[in-house]
């Protein structure tokens, strides 16, 4: 048929596998290179047909057919053995360790660099302490120097007013009233706490700053002694004055009355309202002053009264009898005499110090300022 014709035939593979068996089902071996042929051939050898490298095929295979290159691929592979249980335990048990270990690892690490970053910080804080603490030590070397100038300046004035206190304190004594001492009671030690800003006293060795601390509040309470003596200066001039007056030319200032009680009679101190010179004969009558009380509150007013001479003393009519001025001094300013004159014994104590060779002594504040610019100067040379 011409269809048949046309088709190539199939190539029958089992057919062909077929011619290579023989009838009693034995293999034909293939010739490997280099073997000998088998006996009966004539010994020469035959070249053997051309085929694909890879090892011999099985039996029944024609040598016809090359082998895949794949088949002997896989032919050559071997599959790796499977891990047994016991394997498999061990393998998670050291992994487990592993896992463990750097776990410790990794929090050692952390550790390690808190510790460095602790010690870091400190280091840092160490060396920036001590670089502030020299900054504080020089700038307070400096404020020493400025201070022993300011201490100085003081004690210079302190000593100006010592010496006017002893020239007020000595014409007291000789009764003629230091008028020039007012200007020099006017003028203010120049030291107090603003002294201190920006001088870091906090920075100096601890006995250096109590003595400057204990230095400012002497002078402090000082000017204030100083403020309080020039006022009493002021009050006191007139009062005392007057009292040196009357000394030479004695007065009576004063007088007793009488009146009577529902216990008895009572003897009352009043104000003469002009006294009267002592050395010469007392007045029969004068006027005085008498307190009374009203709504309007106490207020004094004018009485005339008769000089006791003799007779009873009934309380009736105003009878007065004058008080001897020298036991009135508190009364006529001779007080104010010896506050003034304590105020300035006092003030001198303060600069100049007391009980000198006892076992009291006690130093003043002209000889505490020298030992502190003494201190002060050696604490500014420490460079």
């Amino acid at each position: 048929m011409a269809d048949d014709k046309g088709k190539k035939p199939k190539i029958d593979l089992k057919a062909r596998l077929g011619k290579t068996i023989q009838a009693g089902g034995s293999a034909i071996p293939l010739p490997v290179p280099g073997s000998q042929p088998p006996p009966g051939d004539g010994g020469a050898p035959t070249p053997p047909p051309p085929r694909a490298a890879g090892i011999a095929p099985p039996p029944g295979l024609s040598p016809g057919i090359p082998i895949p290159p794949f088949a002997q691929t896989k032919a050559t592979s071997v599959a790796p053995p499977k891990p047994t249980a016991a394997q498999q335990t061990i393998k998670v048990e050291v992994g487990e360790e592993i896992h463990q270990e750097r776990k410790a690892a990794a929090k050692r690490a952390a550790l390690y660099a808190s510790i460095a970053a602790v010690v870091g910080i400190v280091i840092g804080w160490a060396v920036g302490g001590a670089q502030a603490r020299n900054t504080r030590s020089k700038a307070a070397v400096a404020g020493a120097g400025a201070l022993e100038k300011d201490v100085k300046a003081a004690n210079d004035a302190m000593k100006e007013l010592s010496s006017k206190l002893t020239e007020g304190a000595e014409k007291l004594g000789r009764k003629e009233f230091p008028t020039e001492l007012d200007g020099a009671l006017t003028a203010v030690i120049p030291f107090d706490t603003f002294k201190l800003d920006g001088k870091h006293v906090g920075d100096l060795p601890a006995d250096l700053q109590k003595m400057v601390f204990s230095y400012t509040l002497e002078v402090e309470k000082l000017n204030d002694t100083r403020q309080s003596l020039k006022n009493l200066l002021g009050i006191a001039k007139p009062i005392v004055e007057k009292v040196w007056k009357q000394e030479k030319d004695p007065v009576i200032s004063y007088s007793v009355t009488f009146r009577g009680s529902n216990n008895g009679m009572l003897a009352e101190l009043v104000q003469n309202k002009e006294p009267f010179p002592a050395n010469k004969e007392f007045p029969g009558k004068y006027v005085f002053l008498k307190a009374e009380r009203s709504q309007q509150g106490v207020k004094m007013v004018d009485k005339t009264g008769a000089r006791w001479t003799r007779g009873d003393l009934t309380g009736n009519d105003p009878v007065l009898i004058p008080v001897d001025s020298a036991t009135t001094g508190a009364l006529t300013g001779e007080e104010a005499v010896g506050k003034l004159a304590t105020a300035l014994r006092n003030s001198r104590e303060i600069l100049e110090g007391s009980g000198q060779g006892t076992t009291a002594e006690k130093l003043g504040l002209i000889k505490d300022a020298e030992v502190l610019v003494d201190k002060l100067h050696k604490a500014a040379l420490a460079k």
